[in-house]
């Protein structure tokens, strides 16, 4: 088991980085969130990745805060910008839209606050969570991995 991992050490290493960012993502709240229409430009353009905390109270919120809600009717999640707080909840509306969601945020339907964003970042997300985008990683990884072993093996032989 060690000749293999130190065999290996690159794909260990970078596999166990990757895992340390996603238990460390999932356990603070951090989560990310592709942006699939224009209502929030010029703040947010269309396809760019949100960082998103969900570690959010609802008193905690106000005016003028970007927040991701779920939608009651489809369960669609919607990033928002707050433009007024009621008693029954708060309103949102998009950046680029004219009328406001009426009363859409409640502690209840509250997902997460907005944090920054990666503009066009979507895209390379939306791309791998094709059928064809997860057959290309499991491609590049099977690449990797084979080509590891065969410079291995050629090292060894020269």
């Amino acid at each position: 088991m060690r000749k293999a991992i130190k065999k290996h050490r690159t794909i260990c290493i970078v596999a166990g980085v990757c895992i340390v960012i996603l238990v460390s993502l999932f356990l603070s709240g951090l989560r990310l969130c592709v942006i699939q229409s224009g209502s929030m430009e010029p703040t947010i353009p269309t396809y760019s990745v949100c960082l998103v905390t969900t570690q959010v109270d609802y008193d905690d919120l106000s005016v003028g805060d970007i927040v991701v809600y779920t939608r009651r009717p489809d369960g669609q999640q919607i990033v928002h910008r707050i433009v007024d707080i009621t008693d029954t909840g708060a309103i949102t509306r998009g950046d680029a839209n004219q009328t406001d969601d009426g009363v859409s945020v409640t502690p209840d339907n509250l997902y997460a606050r907005y944090i920054a964003h990666i503009p066009c970042g979507g895209r390379v997300i939306n791309a791998i969570r094709t059928p064809t985008g997860c057959a290309v990683i499991a491609v590049l990884v099977a690449v990797l991995i084979i080509w590891n072993i065969v410079d291995d093996k050629w090292r060894k032989s020269a």
